[in-house]
């Protein structure tokens, strides 16, 4: 009965602390697309053009790379819990900085504090869940966790516009921080036994970058998947990135039906990351399920490249959900073997590391595929070209399968 009881609250835990994850991604998600949502206005009143934009992300993500390979060292000093939070009031701090004086330089500002922020937020929730949840549930419950990304981006789609409506940006945005003050300060009230232990022990950056460096490298495994994660980011930003001029500039669908029909990605992203979870942990083993996803994004690419000015609706619709589900849905089988090969206690430091691999295709991979797609005068080609990363990733997990 006792132990009917110490299982029953073991499982309370565990969606509890998938709770909080959850939301500390989507916030830190959702501010992360605070500008390019507020654009129209801030172009007319502030003077900042949406050329400016490519800044912006550029600099975040810079930011995030760097705070991620970082957060191994922080973690050690604050346990992930706290660290997490300090993490959302760095985007708040950003945010503060705009709010004061809005202006290019300071919007660049905002964008180093936001990505520092968002940079150790996923290593954080890693070390959070895989102490927190039960084995038997780990891809499921990562998964449904980074479903917390495409909820930050429903949130900046809906919340923004709907204030801008009865307010002006600047109103909506201090909202926003207020309710990120508002979060951090509920989150300081956190239970402390859903702090992993052992998180206290101090360590420089050298030694706990390094580490975690040499861990990855010498590691088949998480050697791959970091490789991987690179490839899979720069299939995955390109859709968001080209999908729409694709559509809209290259073969003339109107504007409000190439967003309609790139918004089924987003939704069949949802659903994608949380059953290919569910599936690792029932039916497929995690190497067979990423090898899966991988096959899936290189016939999505195909299948894009393919689209023409007399594709139907429906086609592209289909297209788009199987892009979607594979190429933006691998996160949570990704980050949860990440956790499962790291050693014990380490999780969020490796897991640092192997998105830097992450951001690094985030930052490369749109400018690469843009170049491809100039070059050869169509964005399909561009998504053709996605062909080349994506076989490079699906001839490593093959290599080594043993390793998995």
């Amino acid at each position: 009965m006792n132990t009917r009881n110490d299982n029953k609250n073991t499982g309370h835990k565990a969606w509890l602390v998938l709770v909080l994850t959850m939301t500390i991604q989507a916030f830190g998600t959702m501010t992360l697309l605070i500008p390019p949502v507020l654009i129209p206005a801030l172009s007319t009143e502030v003077g900042i053009s949406t050329s400016h934009l490519g800044l912006y992300i550029a600099v975040a993500y810079l930011a995030a790379m760097t705070s991620s390979l970082g957060s191994g060292m922080m973690l050690t000093m604050t346990g992930p819990i706290r660290l997490s939070i300090l993490c959302i009031a760095s985007c708040a701090i950003g945010m503060l900085v705009f709010l004061l004086d809005p202006s290019l330089l300071t919007l660049l500002i905002m964008g180093l504090f936001i990505g520092a922020g968002y940079g150790p937020i996923t290593p954080c929730s890693s070390q959070i869940l895989i102490k927190n949840t039960p084995k038997q549930r780990l891809n499921l419950i990562f998964s449904i966790k980074q479903t917390g990304v495409p909820l930050g981006g429903v949130m900046a789609a809906l919340i923004i516009p709907a204030l801008l409506e009865v307010m002006s940006w600047y109103s909506a945005l201090l909202v926003i921080l207020i309710a990120l003050i508002v979060f951090v300060c509920i989150a300081l009230f956190t239970p402390k036994d859903w702090e992993p232990e052992n998180t206290a022990v101090s360590t420089s950056f050298k030694e706990e970058f390094l580490s975690a460096l040499k861990t990855v490298s010498s590691t088949p495994a998480l050697r791959t998947l970091a490789l991987c994660s690179l490839c899979f980011s720069i299939c995955q930003l390109t859709l968001m990135t080209y999908a729409i001029t694709f559509l809209n500039k290259e073969l003339g669908f109107a504007l409000v039906l190439a967003g309609f029909l790139l918004s089924f990605s987003q939704v069949s992203s949802v659903v994608g990351r949380i059953l290919w979870g569910w599936l690792a942990d029932r039916y497929f083993s995690p190497w067979s399920m990423l090898v899966s996803l991988c096959i899936g994004m290189i016939l999505a690419a195909i299948a894009v490249f393919s689209i023409n000015a007399t594709t139907s609706s429906i086609v592209i619709a289909l297209f788009f959900i199987l892009y979607g589900a594979t190429g933006i849905g691998w996160n949570g089988v990704y980050l949860t073997e990440v956790a499962r090969k790291s050693p014990e206690g380490k999780s969020g430091s490796i897991t640092g590391v192997t998105l830097s691999a992450t951001y690094l295709g985030v930052v490369i991979g749109p400018p690469i595929v843009g170049m491809v797609s100039e070059s050869t005068g169509s964005y399909g080609y561009g998504f053709l070209f996605l062909l080349i990363p994506l076989g490079i990733a699906l001839l490593l997990l093959l290599g080594t399968r043993k390793a998995f």
